[in-house]
């Protein structure tokens, strides 16, 4: 039987961190001056269109609805993002809550606000927010999925299918993962074979269409762009200095930890678990990989986040086993 005090103290010490991160981040979203890629999606939200060159129009839109709450700040702008990344630790720990147990479910909720990618998400009006917020409720709907085949757990993979096929190309990625996880396991293999789960992945799909359709008017233009122009497709050992970027951010204490997560989250019993090792690890070696091959003049250490959101939640079973003081350098 779980100890209450142990469950209440955990909760705490997550709405303290959670109301601590958010007043830095409205404070530092008030202060911080409009970025370049922030001014080209407000311009954007000011044409509205379901798709643009660049991106589909989920980011746009929500500029569009963050800038109509207050024309010209740059704090309502970036306001529905701000929502969005506050809800990301909310949705970690009760994913992990109902797969783990309440204290590691609240615990792996304060370290998607102390990891410093997720923590600060929302800072600046970009595709991030959404896109992460798109790939947590995909991943939590699988969870669902694996214990049973529900209307709302298919709901949930539906919506996220939605909200990412409108964010990002990139979040094509995502859905190739979350897929080969699934055939790896044979729980997952039978949720594949529930037509409420097609019918998800059919609306799913449908979101795809105003990027297909710009595309299709335009020459390809955007797929040639994101697929082709900006990637060099040639080794190159700037790869390194990539991953070390993009490692150094996950901090190097958290890393081993998720490192061993992974591990042994894919020898244990449970198919969530399995399913959470195998999804963060494919995301977080796969954008490794990548980055020898890949764009190294545009921003892209951030891409692995997703990889590590879904470690979370077997990790604070590792820590749990670390001396103390190495629990809190974590």
């Amino acid at each position: 039987m779980l100890d209450s005090t142990g469950v209440q103290a955990a909760r705490r010490r997550f709405l303290l961190l959670w109301a601590a991160v958010g007043l830095v981040n409205l404070v530092l979203a008030a202060r911080l001056p409009l970025f370049v890629d922030e001014a080209f999606y407000w311009q954007e939200g000011r044409h509205l269109a379901w798709a643009y060159s660049d991106l589909p129009g989920m980011t746009a839109w929500l500029a569009r609805t963050g800038d109509a709450l207050v024309p010209g700040s740059v704090l309502a702008l970036r306001l529905p993002f701000l929502l969005i990344g506050a809800c990301i630790p909310w949705l970690v720990a009760r994913m992990a809550v109902r797969e783990l147990d309440p204290v590691r479910g609240w615990q792996a909720g304060s370290l998607a606000l102390l990891l410093p990618l997720s923590g600060s998400l929302g800072l600046m009006a970009l595709p991030d927010g959404p896109l992460l917020l798109a790939s947590v409720l995909c991943l939590d709907a699988s969870l669902r999925l694996l214990r049973a085949v529900t209307p709302t757990a298919a709901l949930e993979l539906a919506l996220g299918l939605v909200v990412g096929g409108l964010t990002h190309y990139r979040f094509a990625a995502v859905i190739a993962i979350g897929c080969v996880a699934l055939f790896a396991l044979a729980e997952g293999r039978r949720v594949l074979r529930h037509p409420l789960v097609w019918a998800a992945i059919a609306i799913g799909a449908l979101a795809w269409w105003p990027l297909l359709a710009w595309n299709f008017a335009h020459a390809d233009a955007g797929l040639r762009f994101q697929l082709l122009d900006r990637h060099p497709w040639q080794f190159s050992r700037e790869g390194l200095r990539l991953g070390r970027m993009q490692l150094a951010l996950a901090t190097p204490l958290l890393l081993v930890a998720m490192a061993i997560a992974a591990w042994r989250g894919l020898r244990a019993d449970r198919p969530g678990q399995r399913y959470l090792a195998l999804c963060g690890a494919l995301v977080v070696l796969g954008f490794l990989a990548l980055g020898f091959v890949a764009d190294r003049e545009r921003v892209s250490f951030h891409w692995p986040l997703p990889g590590y959101i879904a470690l979370l939640p077997l990790v604070p079973a590792v820590l749990a086993g670390w001396p103390r003081g190495w629990r809190i350098a974590a």
